[in-house]
């Protein structure tokens, strides 16, 4: 966004898009020394503190309150002072678009009483903007407007205040009325933050009860975060203004040039802030070659990937799939739970990004030539999985489908990605089309054998994977499970954007006949379905109230989300409201906590769908059970994570899988406890 000048400017910049100046520089265009010194002062205070004597401070006190409110997910002080901190800036930005439009109503005028009837008539202009109606309350240039018509109310009262308090003591000096107001709306501001922020704080401790919910969130530190990062906020768009003035003196005046001068100026920041994004996602993506101490063996079992007989190499699953092979569920296990006899061994399936990091196409390829070596077509259940945006697999689910399945299940799953899943939105794309090719294979393949020996196709995905896997039959709906061959899947934390999500199905044409798609927060949602009703049920989606994952959508910003209506959903908090763009930026955090566990203790709440795992297996795949055998299972997957955290850490003597008969030395150089890259780039002479 511009600030003061605009395409029609002379080359200089007017004073606003100045950066803040000394003493002498003040005096030269007819400061006083005074003044010099306490614009100094508020040009500090602005930096480090989140509400200064300006007209914006009303609004930006008024916005760190709200953030602080209880949202979907516990926070760290750091976490809540980043969401405060953004909200400040946003007020701060809106507070500078309304002194703009202000000054230019009253011409620069001085007068209060020009200066209030400009802001009474922003104030007025604010609410017709706001109550634009939005019937059908889908059509976002209605909530655009809603959003801007709040923001502009929000804006010109918080200024009418400071006028209002700017006017005071008119028989001071201007240096002793600005001491004054400084001092005062710092002060009132700072001190009715902190008292009301603390009332927040007690209902968000009230409603997260749970002992893992009681993270570190202390007002002080709080503050301190809120103000360091607007401090970094405040910094980042001082530097640009400098940058930008810059550029407006090297080419000259004119408006053409003028134009051009920003527009390198704003080329070259997003240059620099997408080399910085990649840079660190380049360096996040590294966990992926990291190899765990309790997975660095390679597995010998044949019907594994990454064997000796394997088509894919060790090295190259991937962190995840390391762990994703070398946890197969052993078949003496499966009996020993179930207290039953014939388990097979299941098998298991996994390409890794690097295995082909080019070409989807490749991968898919590679994951159906293993189905055909290991047998796959063999086993009762097939079972094709999108994993997230890591590569990583929900374990839990995939143990308590192979104890379900006997065994006699084989589960194949392809890598698209290296990052976290809010990482990787740009490789959705990706993973849906190699999930395409690997399921319109897979169907293929089926097609040649007797219907009566063909096995039973199940999808599973979570997060990300749920998205990618969805889509491809996101235009088909349930007549596109037939055309895959597809018999049931299972999606938990369906992101909200997603066709297949709650809100996409909603939509109209989601092509979803009554009684075939179930989105349930809990098995007691599932649980009032009749055994036939389950039986039809073609898509099962378990989607918790709280999790926000499901929940971000960029539409919060300008409207009320119907998960904040009536009734509330389970774990959402009582008193929690909308607010403009501060529940955004909220939710966006919460999406980032929402995934906090700790091995072996499985919560219904958020994006942790650990406890309604076996039970949403079972029912959503039709698989057989017993109540005796769920409750085994579930003791088993709590022990299982919790050896699986051990072996990852490298605490836990053994073998590297309970599931593995063997090991051998690992089939790819090794670094520093990492794998040396893809092969293809190190027979390049790339990074080798």
């Amino acid at each position: 966004m511009t600030d003061s000048t605009t395409a029609g400017a002379s080359a200089e910049p007017t004073s606003g898009d100045l950066p803040a100046t000394g003493t002498a520089d003040l005096e030269e265009v007819g400061v006083p020394a005074g003044s010099a010194a306490v614009s100094r002062l508020e040009s500090v205070l602005s930096l480090v503190s989140p509400v200064t004597s300006s007209p914006g401070a009303p609004l930006e006190t008024t916005n760190f309150i709200r953030s602080v409110q209880p949202s979907l997910m516990p926070r760290t002080s750091l976490h809540q002072g980043v969401v405060s901190a953004l909200s400040i800036l946003t007020a701060r930005k809106v507070s500078k678009v309304v002194e703009r439009l202000t000054d230019r109503v009253t011409f620069g005028s001085d007068s209060l009483t020009a200066r209030l009837v400009a802001r009474a008539a922003l104030v007025a202009g604010g609410n017709a903007l706001a109550a634009v109606p939005d019937p059908d309350d889908q059509r976002w240039p209605a909530g655009v407007s809603r959003l801007t018509g709040e923001l502009l109310q929000f804006g010109a009262a918080g200024g009418a205040l400071y006028d209002v308090l700017s006017k005071l003591d008119t028989g001071e000096s201007d240096n002793v009325r600005s001491l004054r107001r400084l001092g005062i709306t710092t002060g009132v501001s700072v001190g009715f933050a902190a008292y009301a922020s603390r009332r927040f704080l007690t209902e968000r401790r009230s409603f997260f009860t749970d002992d893992f919910d009681q993270l570190s969130l202390t007002l002080p530190q709080t503050m301190l975060n809120t103000a360091a990062v607007t401090a970094v906020g405040t910094g980042l768009g001082a530097s640009f203004k400098l940058t930008r003035r810059g550029w407006i003196r090297y080419f000259g005046p004119g408006i053409t040039r003028n134009l051009l001068a920003r527009g390198v100026n704003a080329g070259l920041w997003a240059g620099a802030a997408t080399g910085l994004y990649w840079a660190g996602i380049s360096y996040i993506g590294r966990s992926n070659e990291k190899i765990d101490p309790g997975y660095s063996q390679a597995p010998t079992d044949p019907l594994v990937s990454g064997s000796p007989e394997s088509l894919a190499s060790f090295e190259e699953l991937g962190q995840q799939g390391r762990r994703f092979v070398l946890d197969s569920v052993d078949p003496e296990l499966i009996d020993e739970t179930l207290d039953e006899s014939g388990a097979r061994t299941p098998i298991r399936i996994y390409i890794g990004f690097n295995d082909h990091p080019i070409h989807s196409s490749s991968r898919a390829e590679t994951a159906l030539a293993e189905l055909e070596r290991t047998g796959a077509y063999d086993r009762k259940y097939l079972l094709l999985v999108s994993p997230t945006g890591t590569g990583w697999v929900d374990h839990t689910v995939q143990e308590a489908t192979e104890f379900f399945a006997r065994g006699d299940i084989a589960t194949v799953c392809i890598q698209y990605g290296r990052y976290p899943s809010f990482l990787s939105l740009q490789k959705v794309r990706q993973g849906r089309r190699q999930f395409r090719t690997l399921a319109l294979g897979v169907h293929q393949r089926l097609q040649g054998m007797a219907p009566e020996d063909r096995p039973e196709v199940l999808v599973f995905g979570e997060s990300l994977g749920a998205w990618s896997s969805s889509d491809v039959v996101m235009k088909s709906g349930i007549d596109g499970f037939d055309s895959y061959s597809i018999s049931r899947a299972l999606w938990f934390g369906m992101p909200h954007l997603a066709r297949w999500s709650k809100a996409g199905l909603d939509r109209p044409g989601a092509m979803t006949p009554p009684g075939t798609v179930g989105v349930f927060d809990r098995w007691e949602e599932l649980e009032r379905l009749t055994p036939d009703e389950r039986d039809a049920l073609r898509v099962v989606q378990l989607s918790h109230d709280n999790d926000p994952i499901t929940h971000v959508d960029p539409s919060i910003l300008f409207r009320p989300p119907d998960w904040l209506g009536e009734p509330r959903g389970r774990n959402v908090p009582a008193g929690q409201r909308w607010f403009p763009v501060v529940t955004f930026l909220q939710t966006l955090i919460d999406a980032a906590n929402a995934m906090r566990n700790e091995p072996g203790e499985f919560r219904s709440t958020g994006h942790d769908y650990r406890a309604d795992t076996a039970r949403f297996v079972a029912e959503g795949y039709r698989l057989p059970y017993s109540e005796q055998q769920l409750a085994a299972v579930e003791v088993q997957l709590r022990r299982l994570e919790k050896e699986r955290a051990a072996r990852a850490k490298g605490t836990e003597d053994g073998d590297a899988s309970a599931g593995s008969d063997g090991a051998a030395a690992a089939d790819g150089p090794v670094r520093d406890g990492r794998t040396a890259g893809p092969a293809w780039l190190r027979k390049a002479g790339i990074g080798g």
